[in-house]
């Protein structure tokens, strides 16, 4: 099977800046008096800022100037994943489509659309197709006809698998169940290659 339609995610998918957000939010947190809630591995599930709340006890403006100052300060100046300028332009020259599905959203940030473009632009990021407001990736996939969607997070790919649709984690942690978890962009290339592209 060749995959045409490829959904990517961008943060922490196309960078990797997990770590300097949790910091960066600790130490807002700290800064406000707030008590922080111990967790081993967070992950925002719903992509509504509801986790990061749970566990930094931001309420609803606090949270907001998180995500949009703080959140868009790290995420305006992040770098692209080691490969993955090189593997996405390898992936449109096999003949597939590039498909950007973001959760950033007009709640958090004044304009996702122009935020989010201007960083794939900046770092020659190719797509086919930008798609913002999206939290739901499940939904986003389907309406978008995806093939094969690519993202960071555990609870979207089970999602996005659930409706059929082939699902790839890049993470620097393994999976607890079959899910095709790689922490490089050249690995899931060559899973792409050796599994779909043929």
């Amino acid at each position: 099977m060749k995959y045409t339609r490829i959904g990517i995610d961008i943060d922490d998918t196309l960078t990797d800046i997990k770590d300097e957000l949790y910091q960066a939010a600790t130490n807002y947190a700290t800064t406000l008096g707030k008590k922080i809630e111990s967790i081993n591995n967070f992950e925002d599930k719903n992509n509504n800022g509801n986790k990061w709340q749970e566990v930094f006890h931001f309420d609803y403006q606090e949270l907001k100037y998180f995500l949009k100052e703080i959140q868009e300060e790290i995420t305006n100046k992040a770098v692209p994943r080691e490969g993955v300028v090189d593997v996405i332009q390898k992936l449109k020259k096999d003949g597939n489509e590039i498909i950007i599905i973001t959760a950033r959203d007009s709640e958090f940030h004044d304009d996702p659309y122009k935020y989010s473009k201007e960083w794939l632009d900046k770092n020659n990021i190719y797509y086919d197709k930008l798609v913002v407001n999206k939290r739901d990736k499940k939904k986003a996939c389907i309406e978008e006809n995806i093939d094969l969607f690519i993202d960071d997070s555990e609870s979207n790919c089970l999602t996005v698998e659930s409706a059929g649709i082939k699902a790839i984690r890049i993470s620097n942690k393994r999976s607890n169940n079959d899910l095709a978890t790689f922490k490089t962009w050249k690995d899931i290339y060559h899973y792409i290659q050796c599994n779909y592209n043929k």
